[in-house]
């Protein structure tokens, strides 16, 4: 069953911009991944530090194999190295 998984990001004030950029090389590269169906990237209106990703996949074992794999090769701990907090994600279904 495919799944949707929606990550809430905060990012650090300083580094804002590129950690836009790496949300912009999210939105191009990872619709290639097998597995993955597509995916939307949100910046909020009122707080630009503020994101929301929202990704579809064919179900939760290979999205959780994907992120493995970032942070097995060292990618996740870049991309975490932008933020102010820790992201808030969940796994969900459409009904």
């Amino acid at each position: 069953m495919a799944i949707k998984v929606v990550v809430q990001f905060k990012a650090l004030k300083d580094r804002q911009e590129a950690f836009e950029a790496i949300m912009y090389s999210v939105s191009a590269d990872l619709p290639g991944v097998s597995g993955c169906q597509g995916v939307e990237i949100l910046k909020d209106l009122d707080d630009a530090c503020r994101f929301t990703l929202v990704e579809s996949w064919e179900n939760k074992a290979i999205h959780k194999a994907h992120i493995d794999g970032l942070i097995a090769d060292g990618t996740w701990a870049m991309i975490s190295g932008h933020l102010a907090e820790d992201p808030v994600s969940g796994y969900f279904q459409t009904l």
